[in-house]
C-alpha cells in the first residue's frame, strides 16, 4: 500500500462530507424539472464552479498528465491561445445565452424546436452513441489510477474471458458512489456535490503548486531532466516540438477552432446548460468557468514535469527504482504511457500530500461520472425515448412526473452498466485525447453547423442540418474504422495512394479527422439551407429566443446581448458591455477576466514572433517557465477564495428559491410544434408562430 493511515483519513473524510451533501438534496428533487436542470435556480459562480470540476474529471487530469509528459510545458505554451479564446467565447454570451433564451432543457430539444422532432431524434441517438462510448473508458481510466496509485495488487480471474478482479471491485465502488448521488437529487444532487468538490480540488491545487515549486524538487532538477527529452520534443522549447508524439502545435490550433465551432456542443455536462436561473447567470456562469484553466494548469503540468524529472534525472536514480520496475511490469505500452505519471507522484510525494491527491482525484472522478451518467442517461429518454412515444401516443400523452423520473433514473443506471463494462473488456490503443477526439466526431463532426446555425441564422433549414448530420456521421464512422482496421484499411487503398498505405499505422490522427469533419459539415449545413431555403420563408428567431411579444418575464434581463439588434458602433463594443443586470462582483470579474486574457494574449503573441526571430535558449525559457509557475499559482489562490464565497451565496439561494418554488408539471422537455409544451400551457408566443423550413 502506498498511502499512510492518514492519507486513508483524508479521503474518507471527503467521501463521507460529500455524500452528506448529496443526501441532504433529496428533498428539494420534486419535479422533472428539479432532475433535468435543478429547475433553472443556479447562481453564477456556483454553475462556474460544479459545471467546472465536472469538466475536469480523473480522466482528464491522467489525459493531461499524458499529454504534458511527452509535450511538458511547451502545451501550456499553446494553452495559451486557448485561454483568450475561451473567456470571450464566455464573456460574448456565444451560444450559451441564446440557448438559454430557448429555455430547452437538452440540445436536442432545441434542435427539435428549431429542426422538428425526427432531427431531435436523430440528435439524441448520435449524441448519446458518441457519448457512451466515449464515457465507456472514464472507469478504466479512474479505476487503474487508483489501483497503481494506491499500490492495490492484481487478481486476475477466468470466466471466458480474463479480468483483474481488484480493478473491476475499485470502478463497481466508484460507479456505484456516482449512481447513488444522481439517484438522490438528480441535476440538485449533481450540481451541489461538484461544487463541493470543486472548492476542495481548487484549493488542493494552490496547496500542491506551493509544495512542488518549493519544498519537493529544486527548480534547475526539473529543468536539467526537461533538457534530456528526445530531439525535437522539447519539453520547454514550443518551438522544437516537431517529434513531439500526437500534441504538437497542430493539436491546439484545431482546439481553438473547436473551442468556438463547436462550444456547447458536446453534451456530457448538458445538465449545466439548462440550470441558470437566468441567461445573464448562464452567460456569467460560463464566464466563471472560464477560470478554470488558471486554477488547474499549475499542478498539471508540474506534476509530470517532476515525474519526468524522479523518473530520468541522475539524483533520484535511487527513489526511482521501485517506479521503473512498477512501469516495466505493464505489458501494454499505451497503458504504461497512461500510468507512467500516477506511478512517479505515487513514489515521490509524501504522506499528506499523497492523501490530499488521492482525494483529488475521487472528487474529480465522481463530479465527472455522476455529471455524465445524468447527462447521458437523461438524453436517451429526453431526446429519443420521449419524441418517440409521443409520435406513437400522440403529442398530447405526458407522462407523470414519477413515472417520468422513474425512467430517467433507469435509463441512467443503463449506462452505468455499459460502462462498467466497456472498461473492463475493452483494449484501448490510443492516448486519451485522441479517443475523445475520435468518438466525439460522431457528434462534434456536425453538432457545431446545426446549432451555431440553428442559433444564429434565420436561413438555416432542416435539409441544412439533415445533410451536414448524415456527412458528419458518415466520416466519423470512415475514420474509425481506419484508425482501429488500418492493416485491412490499407489493403483497400494500396492501389489509389500505396505511399499512404505503406504507413504501419494510421497516418493521420484522430485529431486531424476531426478537424476536417467539421469544415465539411460547416460547408454541407451553409451550402444546402441556401439551395432548399429558396422561396420559403425564414425561421421565426423570435419565437424560438422568446423576444419581444414572445419574451418570459422570468428570463427577462433588460440587457443588449451580443447578437441583439443594435447600431454598428454598439455591435462593435458589445463584448465589452456590462448593462444594468452586472452587479459590482459581476463588473469586476468581467474587468478581470479581460485584463487576463489580454495579459495572456499579449505574452502569446509578443513571445511568439518573437522566438520566430530570435534563438531563445534554454536558460531563457526556464526563467521564464519559472515566473509563469509564480503567476498561475498566485491567481490560483485568489480564484479559489472569490468564487468559494460567491458560491456559498448561490447555493443559498438556490435551496431558498427551491423550497418555495411552485412546480410545473408541463416543464419536462416536451415540444409541440416548435414550441415547449409548458409555453403552450401557459400561453407564451401564441401568435405568429413559423415552423422550421
Amino acid at each position: 500500500m502506498n498511502l499512510h493511515w492518514i492519507d486513508w483519513l483524508i479521503v474518507l473524510s471527503l467521501l463521507g462530507f460529500i455524500c452528506v451533501c448529496a443526501w441532504s438534496t433529496r428533498l428539494y428533487m420534486r419535479s422533472v424539472a428539479d432532475f433535468l436542470s435543478a429547475n433553472r435556480c443556479a447562481g453564477k459562480y456556483l454553475l462556474g464552479v460544479a459545471d467546472g470540476i465536472a469538466g475536469l474529471g480523473a480522466i482528464s487530469i491522467v489525459a493531461r498528465f499524458e499529454m504534458h509528459y511527452k509535450a511538458g510545458f511547451t502545451a501550456a505554451w499553446w494553452d495559451m491561445m486557448l485561454l483568450p479564446i475561451g473567456v470571450i467565447v464566455a464573456a460574448t454570451g456565444w451560444v450559451q445565452y441564446r440557448f438559454r433564451q430557448t429555455r430547452a432543457m437538452t440540445m436536442a430539444q432545441f434542435f427539435e424546436m428549431r429542426y422538428g422532432r425526427s432531427f431531435r431524434v436523430y440528435a439524441g441517438v448520435m449524441g448519446c452513441i458518441s457519448g457512451v462510448i466515449n464515457f465507456g473508458i472514464f472507469p478504466a481510466v479512474g479505476g487503474r489510477f487508483f489501483q497503481h496509485y494506491c499500490g492495490f495488487p492484481e487478481y486476475i480471474v477466468d470466466i471466458g474471458f480474463r479480468f483483474d478482479l481488484i480493478y473491476a471491485a475499485i470502478m463497481f465502488f466508484l460507479l456505484a458512489i456516482s449512481l447513488g448521488f444522481t439517484f438522490l437529487g438528480g441535476q440538485i444532487a449533481v450540481m451541489v456535490t461538484d461544487f463541493f468538490q470543486g472548492i476542495f480540488v481548487n484549493a488542493v491545487f494552490a496547496v500542491m503548486g506551493i509544495f512542488l515549486l518549493f519544498f519537493l524538487f529544486d527548480w534547475s532538477q526539473i529543468m536539467d531532466a526537461a533538457a534530456m527529452a528526445p530531439a525535437d520534443a522539447s519539453l520547454i522549447n514550443p518551438l522544437e516540438t516537431g517529434n513531439t508524439d500526437n500534441f504538437n502545435v497542430n493539436y491546439f490550433l484545431i482546439q481553438a477552432f473547436a473551442a468556438v465551432y463547436v462550444f456547447m456542443a458536446w453534451q456530457g455536462n448538458q445538465g449545466y446548460y439548462g440550470s441558470a436561473r437566468s441567461p445573464h447567470d448562464a452567460r456569467m456562469g460560463r464566464l466563471i468557468g472560464q477560470l478554470r484553466p488558471i486554477t488547474q494548469t499549475l499542478p498539471l503540468v508540474l506534476l509530470p514535469m517532476c515525474a519526468w524529472a524522479f523518473l530520468h534525472h541522475p539524483d533520484f536514480a535511487a527513489d526511482a527504482v521501485g517506479a521503473h520496475a512498477a512501469l516495466d511490469a505493464i505489458d501494454s505500452e499505451q497503458i504504461r504511457s497512461q500510468l507512467t505519471v500516477t506511478i512517479a507522484t505515487a513514489h515521490f510525494l509524501p504522506p499528506v500530500i499523497v492523501g490530499l491527491f488521492a482525494a483529488v482525484m475521487l472528487a474529480a472522478f465522481i463530479s465527472t461520472h455522476d455529471t455524465y451518467l445524468h447527462a447521458w442517461g437523461s438524453i436517451f429518454i429526453q431526446d429519443v425515448v420521449m419524441p418517440v412515444r409521443q409520435n406513437l401516443l400522440g403529442d398530447s400523452s405526458v407522462l407523470k412526473p414519477e413515472a417520468h423520473i422513474r425512467l430517467l433514473k433507469l435509463s441512467i443506471f443503463g449506462v452505468a452498466v455499459f460502462i462498467f463494462f466497456f472498461s473492463l473488456l475493452f483494449s484501448q490503443q490510443q492516448d486519451i485525447l485522441m479517443f475523445f477526439a475520435l468518438t466525439g466526431t460522431i457528434y462534434l463532426g456536425w453538432a457545431g453547423a446545426a446549432i451555431v446555425g440553428g442559433l444564429y441564422w434565420k436561413h438555416g433549414t432542416n435539409a441544412g442540418a439533415w445533410g451536414a448530420a448524415i456527412i458528419g456521421v458518415v466520416l466519423a464512422i470512415g475514420g474509425w474504422y481506419f484508425t482501429y482496421f488500418w492493416d485491412d484499411a490499407r489493403m483497400m487503398i494500396a492501389g489509389i495512394a500505396p505511399d499512404l498505405a505503406a504507413s504501419e499505422k494510421m497516418p493521420v490522427n484522430a485529431q486531424i479527422l476531426w478537424f476536417w469533419t467539421m469544415v465539411a459539415t460547416l460547408v454541407t449545413y451553409v451550402g444546402v439551407s441556401l439551395i432548399s431555403g429558396v422561396g420559403k420563408p425564414v425561421f421565426n428567431m423570435d419565437q424560438l429566443l422568446h423576444r419581444g411579444r414572445y419574451a418570459v418575464e422570468s428570463d427577462a434581463d433588460r440587457e443588449n446581448p451580443v447578437g441583439a439588434e443594435s447600431s454598428a458602433r454598439s455591435r462593435a463594443f458589445a463584448i465589452f458591455g456590462m448593462g444594468k443586470e452586472f452587479t459590482l462582483g459581476d463588473r469586476a470579474l468581467f474587468i478581470f477576466s479581460y485584463a487576463y486574457i489580454f495579459l495572456v494574449a499579449g505574452v502569446f503573441v509578443a513571445g511568439t514572433f518573437y522566438m520566430l526571430s530570435s534563438d531563445v535558449s534554454n536558460s531563457s525559457w526556464a526563467t521564464f517557465w519559472w515566473g509563469y509557475s509564480i503567476v498561475m499559482l498566485t491567481l490560483t489562490i485568489i480564484i479559489t477564495v472569490w468564487v468559494a464565497i460567491g458560491g456559498m451565496q448561490n447555493l443559498r439561494e438556490m435551496f431558498a428559491i427551491l423550497g418555495t418554488l411552485e412546480r410545473d408539471d408541463a416543464d419536462d422537455g416536451t415540444v409541440v410544434g416548435h414550441r415547449s409544451l409548458t409555453d403552450i400551457q401557459h400561453g407564451v408566443g401564441e401568435e405568429g408562430a413559423t415552423g422550421a423550413n
